[in-house]
């Protein structure tokens, strides 16, 4: 008799507990998500299947895979904060150069990766990528680590990549030749020690060439 008293009691508690776990209390209506700094909310929504529904019953696996066809997405999390929300966050892939196509620009991230354009990038100030073929993935990917192995101050000086020429121009003007680009520490190295020297003596240099690392020509 005790055993079945037992029995039913656990019965309903396994009920009472299904019940409540699927009722309104866990009912998610919508994907909340973490600041982002280059894409539009709206953006990712468009690119879910989600639709209101219990929380349990969220495929986030799916979700996750839907977002990362984002091509400004390079990684998804999804936490689930009680009793009902699910709070996205995305890791966005960072652009460091603009590529003029055809009037517009497409953006190329630190690894090389092509991304059109956003509608909350206001990122103007990017160096511009010239003469070249955006077909050419794997140059795109040597381009992408000239500029992100750059110290942060150099980065920052600079305007313009030449592909063609493979020359950094930079926003006073100044074209810096680089030649082979095996030893690039090394170059950047000798460019920052150039620069701050002629930044020191208050002049504007019109070519700095690297190309002969232990021998470079400098044209004021």
């Amino acid at each position: 008799m005790q055993r079945r008293i037992l029995s039913i009691a656990i019965i309903g508690l396994v009920l009472m507990l299904y019940a409540f776990l699927n009722s309104s209390y866990f009912y998610a209506e919508e994907l909340e998500w973490a600041d982002t700094k280059n894409i539009v909310n709206t953006e990712l929504v468009a690119y879910t299947t989600f639709y209101p529904q219990n929380v349990f019953c969220v495929d986030r696996q799916l979700i996750v895979d839907q977002l990362l066809e984002h091509p400004w997405v390079k990684q998804v999390g999804i936490n689930w904060q009680w009793p009902n929300r699910l709070i996205v966050n995305i890791t966005e892939r960072n652009p460091i150069a603009m590529i003029p196509v055809e009037g517009s620009y497409l953006f190329l991230d630190q690894e090389g990766v092509l991304l059109p354009p956003s509608l909350n990038l206001q990122m103007l100030t990017l160096p511009i990528i010239t003469n070249a073929d955006i077909e050419e993935l794997e140059r795109l990917r040597v381009i992408a680590r000239v500029l992100s192995d750059m110290p942060e101050d150099l980065y920052e000086l600079i305007s313009e990549w030449n592909n063609e020429q493979q020359i950094l121009i930079t926003r006073q003007g100044t074209q810096i030749y680089l030649g082979d680009l095996r030893d690039l520490e090394g170059k950047f190295v000798r460019l920052d020690l150039i620069l701050n020297d002629l930044k020191r003596r208050g002049i504007v240099a019109q070519r700095i060439d690297l190309r002969i690392l232990n021998s470079p020509v400098i044209v004021e």
